[in-house]
């Protein structure tokens, strides 16, 4: 193998790390989307496996775009590497959803190489905003994501699965709570000073803020100890890549594939946090994409009836899903630049009332919440 004290953070190192292995490669672009990593499609000199291009992710022992300011454990990607081998193994390859194959793992150099989903594909998110799909592609997607996620969730429930080092993924078990839990009452009391936020501080009623404590402290323990199931940790329509296929430029288009990205915070956790994240970013997609109303609604309609499948309704897992749409609300719109300060407060707004109907409201209210069919 190359040199595994080299910094992969340049084109120029990813270049002279490939030059003595079966992925050399004369071209090397980085690629946009990901906050953790170093990552680059490569095209080979000489294809492998009948394939010219792969993706390379560099895992740097702290947040790529942090410039290194922000640690980050580089096991995070040991994680990644088993869960993609994982779920290869235990789910249908010819399934219209599927994740990239492993072609290396070097663990003392923090490089993985995966296929290449096709430099034609998008995030959902993206899709989403690029494009009005036709209600037939919305319905097949949603149903094929949540058809997945369900599966991977019930896998604890077979006798021969064994959940492994997944158990031990402390770096997940720190992150989920700390991104979002840990920051509600930061956030909504004005302590981390975030502009759209302040001048005035958003009118919470202090019996709310009380209800978030409560449930950001339990929930926070609960990631850290539950084994409920086997879970991806980062499960967003940006971690989602969808390649469509048209007859002809212009023409209606089809669902061709779906892939399943990013699972360094796969760990034994709980199912709502998976679909309260997913049905959070397609929420935000509804409020700062009107135009995209209609689009996101059945998607998330279709995956909450696909992935819910032929089981009865579960109550506590849509109170722990929507009071998690509520809690990436509050932490991360605020956060992440979506749109104007008005719209941005009325979200985090929004949120609020999620944590707390999550945690005090009544059977119709959450029935008629953005999770319902969970128990409709």
């Amino acid at each position: 193998m190359a040199d595994n004290n080299a910094d992969l953070t340049t084109s120029a190192d990813v270049r002279k790390y490939l030059s003595n292995t079966p992925f050399a490669s004369h071209t090397i672009s980085v690629l946009a989307g990901g906050s953790a990593n170093f990552t680059y499609r490569i095209h080979l000199n000489t294809p492998f496996e009948g394939k010219e291009t792969f993706v390379f992710k560099y895992a740097a022992p702290y947040v790529a775009a942090s410039g290194g300011t922000m640690a980050l454990p580089t096991e995070r990607q040991k994680f990644e590497v088993e869960s993609l081998r994982l779920v290869r193994e235990m789910h249908a390859d010819d399934d219209v959803i599927a994740v990239p194959a492993v072609r290396l793992f070097d663990e003392e150099a923090h490089v993985m190489i995966i296929d290449d989903c096709g430099a034609d594909t998008r995030t959902l998110k993206q899709l989403v905003i690029d494009e009005a799909l036709p209600q037939p592609v919305a319905e097949e997607i949603g149903a094929a994501i949540g058809r997945f996620l369900g599966r991977i969730h019930a896998w604890n429930k077979n006798g021969s699965f064994d959940m492994g080092i997944f158990h031990n993924n402390e770096v997940g078990k720190m992150i989920s709570p700390l991104v979002t839990y840990g920051r509600l009452i930061s956030t909504l009391s004005g302590r981390d000073n975030i502009a759209t936020l302040a001048d005035p501080v958003l009118d919470v009623p202090e019996e709310n803020l009380d209800v978030i404590s409560k449930l950001a402290e339990a929930r926070s323990h609960e990631i850290g100890s539950t084994s409920e199931a086997f879970t991806h940790g980062d499960f967003w329509p940006g971690n989602i890549m969808v390649s469509l296929r048209r007859e002809s430029e212009g023409g209606v288009p089809t669902l061709e594939k779906l892939y399943v990205l990013d699972w360094e915070l796969a760990k034994a956790g709980l199912r709502g946090l998976d679909i309260g994240q997913f049905c959070a970013e397609m929420r935000l997609l509804q409020r700062f994409y009107p135009s995209r109303q209609k689009e996101a609604s059945t998607i998330v309609r279709s995956f909450l009836s696909a992935y819910r499948g032929g089981s009865g309704p579960d109550e506590a897992l849509a109170r722990v899903a929507i009071a998690h749409v509520g809690a990436h609300l509050v932490a991360w719109t605020p956060r992440v630049r979506w749109g104007d300060r008005e719209e941005t407060r009325k979200t985090v707004a929004e949120g609020v009332e999620l944590l707390v109907g999550g945690a005090e409201g009544t059977h119709a209210w959450l029935g008629g919440s953005l999770v319902g069919h969970l128990i409709m």
